[in-house]
């Protein structure tokens, strides 16, 4: 009606945009987790964990899953929680067997299933290879690869392997041997200390999952604990020296040096870092064994004319408190060499 003064507020038009749904409508927040794969665990090398006592656990689950928290126990029945892991590792199986090799390794081929972590790689250099950015957990050894190629759904081929990675041990792998994808810096790794008290322990590990909205977390009653004994192996070692020297000309079968521990030492394998000298270089080659509790374990090797030595141990040598290290002269001395030092460089 003309002149009609209408409310301010009031229109005139209905609105002919259909309602919005509500946000989230459908969708279950409250979805089952399931169960945490079983984890890698393991402690990394000096080189990864900085010389510090560490044990790191990759995790992962299937669809649904969005973490879990890591709960540990030093006797299986008291647990405290230890932190939370809200990203899945890259985590699996070997697929066939991994035969052992030389560094570096391009003959054999490393295959893996990543199903049960629905996990992904990535090829990379073989600079990347070289330098361990493509790092590999692989049943106790870590090693790196250049080519992944995506043989299946989840499945790979690695090749071009750098095996033995910062030290740990090449070995011979069989399929269903466990794997995982890893870096020192990868959210979804999880890395505990631990102080030097634990060495030796098993410790105990829960990990109760929870879903992909952070919700139905699992109880701890239900689960079974994955279980590992510490080792200590990431620590620095702190070096241990023997040191030795005799004045003069060592007669046949003398004993030129006997050292009784009253720590645990370890020589490694080749008695690598070791040294020795001669006054007096020697004639003809000589060689001095290296006993522990009187068998050899090694020897300290002076060439014809040379006054530096050299020295072998076909393998790693732990000594314990109490036990007695000798260095013996040959049999048959030679008739030149004399006022020899030496030091055997091992780690407590």
């Amino acid at each position: 009606m003309p002149g009609t003064i209408k409310p301010i507020g009031i229109g005139n038009v209905a609105i002919v945009y259909a309602r919005q749904a509500t946000a989230g409508s459908g969708v279950d927040t409250l979805i089952v987790p399931g169960d945490t794969n079983p984890p890698v665990i393991f402690e990394p090398p000096a080189a990864l964990s900085g010389g510090d006592l560490e044990v790191w656990v990759i995790a992962s689950g299937e669809a649904g899953w969005g973490g879990c928290q890591v709960w540990m126990s030093s006797d299986g029945n008291t647990y405290t929680i230890a932190g939370t892991i809200y990203r899945g590792g890259r985590q699996g199986v070997l697929t066939a067997s991994l035969a052992s090799h030389a560094d570096p390794d391009a003959a054999d081929t490393l295959s893996v299933d990543l199903s049960q972590s629905l996990g992904q790689m990535l090829s990379g250099t073989m600079a990347d290879a070289d330098d361990f950015v493509t790092l590999c957990y692989c049943d106790g050894e870590l090693i790196s690869y250049q080519t992944a190629t995506l043989t299946a759904a989840y499945h790979y081929n690695l090749t071009y392997l750098r095996r033995g990675v910062y030290g740990t041990p090449i070995g011979t792998h069989t399929s269903g041997s466990n794997f995982a994808r890893l870096g020192p810096n990868d959210p979804s790794l999880f890395r505990y200390r631990y102080p030097a008290s634990f060495v030796g322990k098993t410790v105990f590990v829960k990990l109760p999952a929870f879903n992909i909205f952070g919700q139905s977390l699992q109880g701890l009653a239900g689960l079974t604990p994955a279980t590992y004994t510490l080792t200590g192996d990431g620590a620095v070692a702190a070096p241990a020296y023997v040191s030795g020297s005799w004045s003069g000309m060592p007669a046949s079968s003398q004993i030129i040096e006997r050292y009784i521990f009253a720590t645990p030492v370890t020589f490694p394998a080749g008695l690598g870092g070791s040294y020795g000298s001669a006054g007096t270089a020697a004639s003809a080659a000589a060689s001095f064994a290296i006993a522990k509790n009187g068998t050899s374990i090694g020897t300290m090797s002076f060439a014809a004319s040379a006054l530096t030595a050299s020295f072998a141990m076909g393998a790693t040598v732990s000594l314990a408190g109490g036990d007695v290290l000798t260095v013996v002269a040959p049999a048959a001395p030679d008739a030149t060499l004399a006022n020899l030092a030496w030091t055997l460089v091992g780690s407590e």
